[in-house]
C-alpha cells in the first residue's frame, strides 16, 4: 500500500467509535483506511467482555439523549442488515442488540433519578417510575432500599459489543475499506508542502489521508500528546458470578444500574448463555499507562471484593465468582465526551472520553463523524457540536 495514494479518511484506532465511523464512511463511498494496534474486536480496548448496556434516559443533558435515541435506530438498523448478509451467506446471523430493559435504582430525590426521569418525560421515552416496593415484587432477586426508587426503561437492552465490532469490520472491507491490523500508529502530522493530506506514521509506513481521525480510546494521548490532561486510562475489574436462572435469567431480569445519590454507581446484565450474571463498578479503578501490563483481575482485593459487597446488598441470590477480567476505561474530565476538530491540527479530528458510557452511542457517533469527515454534515446525521473540546492550554 504506498504512502502516495491518498485517502478520503484515516482512522487511527478500529475499536467502537473508530470501526462505526468506518463502516458508516465506506458506506458513503469514502476511500477508507482503519489502523489498529490489534485485531479488533481484541481485549486491548474498550470493547471486549461482550456486551454493553443500551438506554436512553441520561443525566448528562439532552444532548445525548438525542444521540442515543438516534443511537437506538442505527442499532436495530445494524441488526437487519446483519440478518440479511448472514441469510446471503448461508450462516446465522450474530446478535446485535436485545431489548431486555433497563432498571435504575437511586435514592428517590436523587438528580440520578430525577435527571433520568425529566429525559423520559422531555423526549418521550418509555417508562415506568416504580417505588421500591413494586420494584423488589416485580424482580424478586432484586432488593431495593425503602429509600430508593426505580426507574424502568422497556425498550433498554444489551448491546453485544463484539459481535457488533466484527459486524461493523465486515461490512465496512466489504463496501471497500482497507484495514491495517496490529500496526501501531506512532505520529500524525501535517504533510510538508500540502494542505489537502495528513500524514499517519506507523510502525509499517506511512500513509496520507485529506483528513484524519484519532479514535484510539485509552491510548490516544500516544498519538496525539496534547490530549494527555484531557483522557486519562482506568483499569477497571469485571466479573461474572454463579446465578439462578429463574431469578437473574435474562428472559426474567433486565441490565441495571444501581447509584448511592453521588458517585458510586454500579452496572450489571442478567446471566446469559450460561455465562452468569455479569457485573462492574462504573466509579473508581486504578490508573492505566501506555506499553505497561494491565494488572489481571484479582490483583486488588476490591476487584471481587466490591462487586461481592454490592451483590449482597442489591443482589442477594447472586453464587460465587465465576471468571473475572479488567478492561479500559477511557476517562474525560466529567465524563463528558471529546468529539471534534482537534485544535492547532488541520484536517484532524478526535474522537473519546467514553469514559465507560461511551459504546451504546458508538453507532450515531460514527454516522456522525463520517458525515462531517467525509460529506459535509448531511441534515440526517447528529449533530456533535456539543461535544467539540479545547486543550487545557486553549482555555
Amino acid at each position: 500500500m504506498p504512502s502516495t495514494d491518498l485517502f478520503d479518511l484515516a482512522i487511527v484506532g478500529a475499536g467502537s467509535f473508530g470501526m462505526s465511523a468506518g463502516y458508516y464512511a465506506a458506506r458513503s463511498g469514502a476511500r477508507v483506511l482503519l489502523i489498529d494496534a490489534g485485531d479488533p474486536p481484541h481485549d486491548g480496548g474498550s470493547h471486549h467482555g461482550t456486551t454493553r448496556i443500551f438506554r436512553s434516559a441520561y443525566t448528562m443533558g439532552p444532548a445525548y439523549v438525542s444521540l442515543a435515541i438516534r443511537s437506538r435506530r442505527l442499532w436495530l438498523e445494524l441488526a437487519g442488515e446483519a440478518r440479511s448478509r448472514a441469510e446471503g451467506d448461508g450462516r446465522g446471523a450474530p446478535e446485535i442488540y436485545r431489548e431486555t430493559g433497563c432498571v435504575s435504582i437511586g435514592p428517590s430525590a436523587s438528580r440520578f433519578l430525577e435527571s433520568k426521569l425529566a429525559s423520559c418525560r422531555e423526549f418521550g421515552i418509555p417508562h415506568e417510575h416504580l417505588p421500591a416496593a413494586e420494584a423488589a415484587a416485580r424482580w424478586p432477586g432484586l432488593r431495593v432500599p425503602e429509600s430508593s426508587g426505580a426507574l424502568f426503561e422497556p425498550q433498554a437492552g444489551i448491546l453485544f459489543s463484539e459481535n457488533i465490532i466484527r459486524t461493523y469490520r465486515e461490512l465496512a472491507l466489504a463496501r471497500g475499506a482497507e484495514l491495517l491490523t496490529n500496526t501501531r500508529a506512532l505520529r500524525v502530522v501535517g504533510e510538508s508542502g500540502r494542505t489537502d493530506a495528513v500524514r499517519v506514521e506507523t510502525d509499517r509506513g506511512e500513509f496520507l489521508a485529506s483528513r484524519v481521525l484519532v479514535a484510539a480510546g485509552a491510548y490516544s494521548a500516544e498519538v496525539l500528546p496534547e490530549l494527555k490532561e484531557l483522557v486519562r486510562p482506568v483499569r477497571k475489574p469485571i466479573a461474572w458470578f454463579h446465578a439462578p436462572e429463574e431469578l437473574y435469567g435474562a428472559g426474567r431480569f433486565p441490565v441495571f444500574i444501581v447509584n448511592d445519590g453521588g458517585q458510586v454507581e454500579y452496572f450489571g446484565f442478567p446471566a446469559l448463555n450460561g455465562e452468569g450474571l455479569k457485573v462492574g463498578r462504573h466509579d473508581g479503578g486504578h490508573p492505566a499507562a501506555f506499553g505497561e501490563p494491565i494488572p489481571p483481575f484479582g490483583r486488588y482485593e476490591e476487584d471481587e471484593g466490591d462487586l461481592r459487597r454490592f451483590l449482597d446488598r442489591y443482589l442477594p441470590s447472586v453464587g460465587g465468582l465465576r471468571k473475572g477480567t479488567v478492561c479500559l476505561y477511557e476517562n474525560a474530565p466529567d465524563e463528558e465526551f471529546l468529539i471534534g476538530p482537534v485544535p492547532g491540527r488541520a484536517g484532524v479530528w478526535f474522537a473519546g472520553g467514553g469514559s465507560g458510557h461511551g459504546f451504546k452511542f458508538a453507532s450515531a457517533i460514527g454516522e456522525a463523524l463520517a458525515a462531517a469527515l467525509t460529506q459535509g454534515n448531511p441534515a440526517d446525521s447528529s449533530d456533535l457540536t456539543a461535544f467539540h473540546f479545547q486543550l487545557p492550554s486553549d482555555k
